[in-house]
């Protein structure tokens, strides 16, 4: 039996107004609502959904492909699984959460280009309220200001582009816009590549990222770098690949900046010292990696991007958040030995971590293998020299970072167990095994990636003829 995609929407958002009634038991209803929508995503159907009686493009249109598929499964997941880490430190924002899932659900499958400004609001004000935990009202203030800004740049782009289209339907805006000339299209896609720059984490945009997620803890830290920036992502790639796809001009230049985002995320997180800097930072770099190839038209490889990050982060930021807790800093020099006592959560943190650096059997080298094939197939070499020498800088940190915390005491030095910063536990042991959980599905993807990719992508692409760049299958010597 399948269900209308309205239901991902709609369930959280009435949930979120009945946890404002019933306080009480707003923590149930946050579970029940998270659970609900995580089992949900899987049996909603395929295709174009108008809503309100109204016949497409006059009405609101909720678009389910593979793409937007791929995305409310992502993020649905995530964030039951973020509940189920962090329960304690999420009841207490119940309807904030619920209304953001469905401001997030609504991102990815609206098709319709002001719902998506509706949507993107929603969220962002969940977002705003969320960053508050943090405790510094500066900063989320920042966050606020920022958002704002970018918000009214979309809201201006989309009116350039209403007034010479006459439509803000998707389909029929990509169909309208092949026919103006690019330099009418420059300012209006620009305007909304601003606006969305945002919450996607790209320069000079994420000015805001360092206040809230180096002050996040275990449950804001996977919300912020995991769900909410995995959605805007997703709204990137659908815009950007599909929708307003840019011209030469305009290619170059959103290209150039998430390249810039790339190599400048990479750099600052090698100079950081605070674990929840390092892995911002890294973020930001994904997120510039990522929107680099939405922007070229590799959807594919882009978004085996997104999910390797957002997995890995789901898995790093609610540990570094936790040791934060536990132990007051998260200067991963003062956390020597975290790991000790910590084991299976240390294992869970090693794997996502040597994913994000593309090792060898795990699902990030899927995912960077495609990036460098799907460039170098194109004949670019560039690129591919940037996203290298990028993985050097990243791999280079975060063994640093591995060694330190399994490792107590002075470089040079034996390392003995008495040096170790403490034995505290970093999870409960829910929450150690939804990271493990999360841990072997970054294996298993990895030892099995045709299948991961087909999983991804079941008709073998997200848009169009976009599909795996190379296929292990291949040199594995086995057949198609």
């Amino acid at each position: 039996m399948m269900f209308n995609p309205v239901l991902l929407i709609a369930i959280p958002l009435g949930l979120a107004f009945i946890a404002v009634i019933f306080k009480k038991i707003q923590k149930w209803i946050l579970a029940l609502g998270i659970i609900v929508n995580a089992v949900l995503v899987f049996f909603v159907e395929k295709g174009e959904t108008a809503i309100g009686g109204f016949k497409i493009p006059f009405g609101i249109s909720l678009v389910l492909d593979d793409f937007s598929a791929a995305g409310v499964i992502l993020i649905n997941i995530l964030a039951l699984a973020a509940i189920v880490i962090a329960f304690k430190k999420a009841e207490k924002f119940a309807p904030v959460i619920l209304a953001g899932l469905a401001g997030m659900n609504g991102m990815i499958l609206t098709g319709d280009l002001f719902n998506l400004f509706v949507f993107m609001e929603i969220t962002a004000i969940s977002a705003y309220i969320l960053s508050s935990e943090g405790r510094k009202p500066a900063q989320s203030f920042n966050y606020l200001v920022i958002g704002s800004v970018g918000s009214v740049f979309y809201l201006l782009g989309l009116i350039l582009l209403y007034n010479q289209t006459g439509t803000l339907n998707m389909v029929l805006m990509t169909e309208k816009t092949g026919f103006l000339e690019q330099t009418v299209l420059l300012l209006p896609v620009l305007l909304i590549f601003v606006g969305i720059a945002v919450e996607a984490k790209l320069l000079p945009m994420a000015g805001w990222v360092r206040g809230v997620l180096g002050n996040s803890n275990s449950y804001t830290g996977v919300m912020f770098a995991s769900v909410y920036s995995s959605a805007a992502l997703f709204v990137f790639g659908r815009i950007f690949s599909q929708v307003l796809v840019p011209g030469t001009t305009v290619g170059i230049v959103i290209i150039t900046i998430a390249l810039v985002t790339f190599a400048a995320g990479q750099a600052s997180a090698f100079r950081s010292k605070s674990l929840r800097q390092v892995l911002l930072y890294s973020s930001i770099a994904q997120s510039g990696l990522a929107a680099a190839l939405f922007a070229t038209g590799f959807v594919f490889p882009a978004v085996l991007v997104v999910v390797n990050n957002a997995i890995g982060k789901l898995i790093m930021f609610s540990a570094a958040g936790s040791l934060e807790e536990k132990y007051g800093t998260d200067d991963y020099i003062g956390l020597g030995g975290a790991f000790n006592k910590n084991t299976l959560t240390g294992i869970a943190f090693t794997i996502a971590a040597l994913s994000l650096t593309g090792l060898p059997l795990l699902f990030g080298f899927y995912a960077k293998l495609n990036v460098l094939a799907a460039y170098l197939n194109q004949g670019t070499f560039f690129v591919p020299a940037v996203v290298l020498l990028g993985t050097i800088v990243e791999g280079a940190y975060f063994i640093k970072i591995l060694i330190k915390l399994w490792a107590p005491g002075k470089e040079g030095e034996w390392a003995d167990a008495d040096q170790s910063v403490g034995d505290k536990r970093i999870f409960s042991y829910t929450g150690t095994i939804a990271v493990i959980l999360a841990a072997v599905l970054v294996v298993l993807s990895g030892l099995l990636p045709d299948t991961a990719g087909k999983l991804i992508a079941p008709e073998g692409g997200l848009l169009g003829d976009d599909g795996p760049a190379i296929s292990l299958l291949i040199q594995k010597g086995g057949d198609q």
